[in-house]
């Protein structure tokens, strides 16, 4: 049995190709990850098994959502989840991974090089001041447990083109988080365009938030300062 037997499987139920291929790449992003953690602490997953279910598998779920996107960005990108997962199944498409962390940064350069992974692109930025730099610049946004979806919001949206789509990854607790977004989802000419839940395990379900920009948004946003976090939008 292949140690990485939960992912196989899921692999092959959802129909993506050269699965051998991919899993090597996945192993070895495995073992860099809990080699790198004993010194920088980039996760407390660490288990194999929870690995591939709450890092690869997670990751994954949102695949679907980004099949008409070429450009991607991953805002808080950590240790590299969802879009190293992501970039491995999709080498036809582009991922650039922002973090504020530079030790993060690091390791996904390490992993960039190990996994030969040409199609992503590593910058060590605050997400507002990564935005003001790259205003509309991608399809789609994804980000996984960066901070609640006011804030989020902020953080993304400016990213994207009009028409463009941004991957919230979100718990049990996201229609809160909806609620309070309304204000600046207006302000960003924005919208929520679907919520789907999905099984993450037998008794762990993963809400994906995807939210349609209408129309080009004010350069004003992200504000400054780190206001998106600590002084959020929120109504």
């Amino acid at each position: 049995m292949k140690r990485l037997n939960l992912l196989e499987k899921y692999l092959k139920d959802n129909n993506h190709q050269s699965i051998d291929e991919k899993l090597e790449k996945f192993e070895l992003y495995f073992d860099a990850l809990t080699q790198w953690n004993e010194k920088f602490n980039l996760t407390t997953i660490t288990d194999i098994n929870e690995a591939q279910i709450k890092h690869f598998i997670d990751s994954l779920l949102g695949n679907e959502y980004i099949n008409d996107c070429d450009y991607i960005c991953d805002i808080g990108c950590g240790a590299g989840f969802p879009s190293i997962p992501l970039a491995i199944v999709n080498p036809d498409k582009n991922f650039t991974l922002v973090d504020s962390v530079n030790k993060k940064i690091t390791f996904i350069n390490h992993i960039k090089e190990l996994l030969c992974l040409d199609n992503i692109t590593a910058i060590h930025s605050r997400a507002e001041d990564f935005a003001k730099q790259n205003f509309e610049k991608f399809d789609c946004c994804i980000a996984r447990a960066l901070a609640q979806m006011p804030t989020l919001a902020e953080y993304a949206l400016p990213l994207i083109k009009p028409q463009g789509k941004f991957v919230a990854y979100k718990g049990i607790n996201y229609k809160e988080e909806l609620e309070n977004s309304k204000k600046i989802l207006t302000l960003l000419n924005s919208q929520i365009y679907s919520v789907s839940e999905l099984n993450l395990t037998k008794d762990e379900k993963r809400y994906l938030i995807i939210v349609k920009k209408l129309r080009n948004c004010s350069k004003k946003y992200p504000r400054n300062a780190n206001k998106p976090r600590t002084q959020p939008i929120i109504g």
